[in-house]
C-alpha cells in the first residue's frame, strides 16, 4: 500500500508541479510572463520579471498604445502603426529577433493599458490593435531602403526638410504645411524655472557642465537653429548639445523654444520632422486615408508588404 501511495504522490507531483509553472509564466507582468512559440520575426519584450518573445504586430500594437491619444483617428492609427512597423524592422535589419531595448521605444504592457485606460481599456484597445492588424505587415520605404519613420503630434506650421538638417539620406522628409496645428492646445507651453532646478537638471546629465548656479541662465547661448527658429545646437555653461538633448533634459515639449529669465516657451510638441500627428487627425476627419496621410509628409515613398 506504501509503495502504491508513493507513486501516486510522485505522479501528482509530475503533473501538477508543471501546471503551477505554466499558471505562474502565463500571468501578466506583475507575475511573471508567458513564452509562446513565435513563428517569424519577434520581438524580446523586457517585463519586470523576465523577457517575453512577442510577434512584430504584437509589440506595434504595445508601441501604438503608448502613443495612442483618445481623439486619434482609425487612419491615423493605422498610419502609426505602419510606421512602428517599418522602425522595428529597420533596426532588426535580417535578423529574426530583436530586444525591446535595443528599439528604445517607449511601450505599454496589458496591465499598464488597463491602469492608464481604466474603463475604456478594451475599447481603446481593441481600437488600437484593430488598426495595427488592418495593415498587415505594411512598412514604408524610400529606394527601396526602409525609412526612419519621424512624426511629431504638434509641429509649428511646417514640418522640418530632412535633406537640410539631417542629409541626403532623409530627403523624403519634405517641409509639409500644417497651419492647424496652431489651433492645438499643446502648441504653446511656457515652463517656469529656479535657478536651482534649471542647474539640477542640467548637471545630472552633464555634472561638469560648469554653470554660474548664481546666474545660471545668463550661461545659455544658442548657436544655431533653423529658419523658422528650432534650435539645432545651444551651448549651456561649457557643454554644447543639440535642441533635441536640450529639450529631453528639461523635459519640453520641443526644441522650439525660447529662453528668458527662467521661463522657457516652447512651440509644438515633438521634434518637427515627419508626419504631424494633429494635422493627420485632421485630415482622417475630412476623409483622408492612412496613404495620404504618409504621402503628405513623406516624399517619393512606396508602401509595401513584407
Amino acid at each position: 500500500m506504501k509503495k502504491i501511495l508513493t507513486v501516486i504522490l510522485i505522479f501528482c507531483i509530475y503533473v501538477a508541479v508543471p501546471a503551477v509553472i505554466t499558471l505562474s509564466v502565463n500571468s501578466d507582468d506583475s507575475q511573471g510572463v508567458s513564452q509562446e512559440n513565435i513563428y517569424g520575426p519577434r520581438v524580446n519584450v523586457k517585463y519586470k520579471n523576465g523577457t517575453k518573445s512577442v510577434s512584430v504586430n504584437e509589440y506595434v500594437t504595445m508601441v501604438l498604445a503608448k502613443r495612442f491619444e483618445s481623439g486619434d483617428e482609425t487612419e491615423t492609427l493605422k498610419a502609426m502603426g505602419i510606421m512602428i512597423r517599418t522602425d522595428i524592422y529597420r533596426v532588426m535589419g535580417d535578423e529574426m529577433s530583436v530586444d525591446s531595448e535595443t528599439l528604445g521605444m517607449e511601450y505599454f504592457t496589458k496591465n499598464v493599458m488597463k491602469n492608464e485606460w481604466g474603463n475604456n481599456f478594451e475599447e481603446y484597445y481593441n481600437h488600437v490593435n484593430d488598426s495595427v492588424m488592418s495593415t498587415g505587415q505594411m512598412v514604408i520605404t524610400y529606394n527601396n531602403n526602409l525609412i526612419d519613420a519621424k512624426y511629431s503630434r504638434v509641429c509649428n506650421e511646417k514640418t522640418l526638410s530632412g535633406t537640410e538638417l539631417l542629409g541626403a539620406d532623409y530627403a523624403y522628409l519634405v517641409p509639409a504645411d500644417c497651419p492647424e496645428d496652431m489651433t492645438s492646445p499643446d502648441f504653446l507651453k511656457t515652463e517656469e524655472y529656479s535657478k536651482k532646478q534649471f542647474v539640477k537638471k542640467i548637471n545630472t546629465a552633464y555634472k561638469d557642465s560648469g554653470l554660474d548656479e548664481n546666474n545660471p541662465f545668463g550661461d545659455i547661448q544658442v548657436v544655431s537653429q533653423t529658419n523658422m527658429g528650432y534650435v539645432t545646437k545651444i551651448q549651456v555653461g561649457n557643454v554644447v548639445m543639440s535642441g533635441d538633448v536640450f529639450a529631453k533634459i528639461l523635459g519640453l515639449n520641443s526644441p522650439f523654444f525660447a529662453i528668458k529669465d527662467g521661463k522657457i516657451t516652447t512651440k509644438g510638441k515633438g521634434s518637427g520632422f515627419g508626419v504631424s500627428l494633429y494635422t493627420a487627425n485632421i485630415m482622417a476627419r475630412s476623409g483622408s486615408t492612412y496613404e495620404d496621410i504618409i504621402n503628405k509628409f513623406y516624399s517619393g515613398v512606396a508602401i509595401v508588404s513584407r
